[in-house]
């Protein structure tokens, strides 16, 4: 019989970790290049702004894929199979 792995699958391991690297690019490029100075927002507050949208953005999206990978790794409804002879 074989123990199924959960949430230490390969395949959700690595999605995590590849949501994880694109957070942290999206978060340096928020940073870095999108935060803007204008006369009623501060730097830094346009920057801590960025870098929450990004964050929290990243997490629902990897909350979202993580369901649906996991779903499929464990379905509820399997196909019924017909067979017609004839």
């Amino acid at each position: 019989m074989v123990v199924p792995n959960g949430f230490f699958a390969a395949g959700l391991k690595t999605g995590t970790f590849t949501f994880v690297v694109m957070g942290v690019a999206a978060s340096v490029a928020a940073w870095t290049c999108f935060a803007k100075e204008t006369p009623n927002v501060t730097i830094a507050e346009s920057r801590r702004l960025g870098v929450a949208v990004v964050s929290m953005s990243a997490f629902c999206m990897w909350l979202m894929w993580a369901c649906v990978y996991m779903h499929q790794m464990v379905p509820i409804i399997y196909p019924e199979h017909t067979h017609k002879h004839g």
